[in-house]
């Protein structure tokens, strides 16, 4: 939800692997919002803050960064400008070892 800025939408962490997944859910009628890409630009600032300032090691303490991946879920078809935002923030993630994937749902 990009609306909520200052929470991880779902945290996941399946038995017996070391990669912790983030997903950020964006709903088919958030895209229409006026400010969408900049929610999504927030949010992805806040999840990534969560990674590395050290909040996820709280309740994940072997987790490190590189064991992290972001997945944004999006259900309908993103704008151009988030699809780029999206481009450009895994490369900045990259340089941490944090994945950042795009999952479009129908």
């Amino acid at each position: 939800m990009l609306a909520t800025l200052d929470s991880v939408d779902e945290i996941r962490k399946e038995k017996g692997e070391r990669e912790i997944r983030l997903y950020l859910e964006v709903e088919r009628g958030e895209w229409l919002l006026p400010r969408a890409v900049w929610l999504l630009q927030e949010k992805l600032n806040a999840y990534a803050s969560f990674v590395l300032d050290g909040r996820m090691r709280e309740m994940y303490p072997f987790a490190e960064p590189k064991d992290v991946r972001i997945v944004v879920r999006s259900r309908g078809q993103p704008p151009r400008d988030a699809l780029e935002l999206v481009g450009l923030v895994r490369q900045a993630l990259e340089k941490d070892g944090i994945g950042l994937d795009l999952e479009q749902l129908q």
